[in-house]
């Protein structure tokens, strides 16, 4: 590696270095509003869920705690597997859910904070939705399935205002009744409003 290489590259990093620097710093400089997430605050939430092949939905009430916040809601999602015949199988997953996140760290106004945590969730599998299946193929299960499973969640709050917070998480469920395939993975952006 030449020299201009390695003060092209030490420039990148110092500019990156002070971006992260200038956006931590107007957080820390925001007024300190804790109490946006005071124990006992409660929440709505909606969020939209990416998951490799569609978009699903989850709403959730959630209440924050002196260490975190614990959520419950329900949570639909869509997904597609690859038959050995050819064809595609659409299924989804609707599930009522409940957690808890600890919060790992945050700015002292709570305006940025990043929160760990996981849940139970129980529900239905419903196989081939809008009957693209032609009916000769048998499937061999049942079109509606119980379900029931474990979720791991890593989230981002970023408060606009007093009231307001935008979410960004990854998930990723893993189905212990699933058929087709047990272990799924999800990015999620989310809008939740203090009450």
């Amino acid at each position: 590696m030449n020299v201009q290489n390695l003060l092209a590259m030490t420039r990148k990093v110092t500019k990156y270095i002070w971006i992260i620097s200038l956006a931590l710093l107007f957080f820390s400089l925001l007024p300190a509003s804790a109490q946006r997430t005071i124990s006992g605050q409660p929440s709505l939430g909606l969020s939209a869920r990416y998951n490799g092949s569609s978009v699903g939905a989850e709403a959730f009430y959630s209440q924050y705690t002196l260490s975190g916040f614990w959520e419950a809601g329900l949570s639909g999602d869509k997904y597609m597997a690859r038959l050995s015949i050819g064809h595609n199988l659409d299924y989804m997953d609707i599930a009522a859910k409940g957690g808890y996140s600890f919060r790992l760290v945050g700015t002292r106004s709570r305006s940025l904070s990043l929160y760990a945590g996981g849940g139970a969730f129980i529900g239905v599998e419903w196989l081939d939705p809008t009957n693209k299946i032609p009916a000769y193929i048998d499937l061999r299960m049942s079109k509606v399935q119980f379900l029931y499973g474990l979720y791991a969640r890593a989230m981002l709050e970023v408060f606009l205002g007093t009231h307001v917070a935008l979410t960004f998480s990854g998930s990723m469920p893993v189905n212990f009744s699933s058929k087709i395939n047990m272990l799924h993975y999800g990015g999620e952006f989310g809008l939740k409003i203090m009450l």
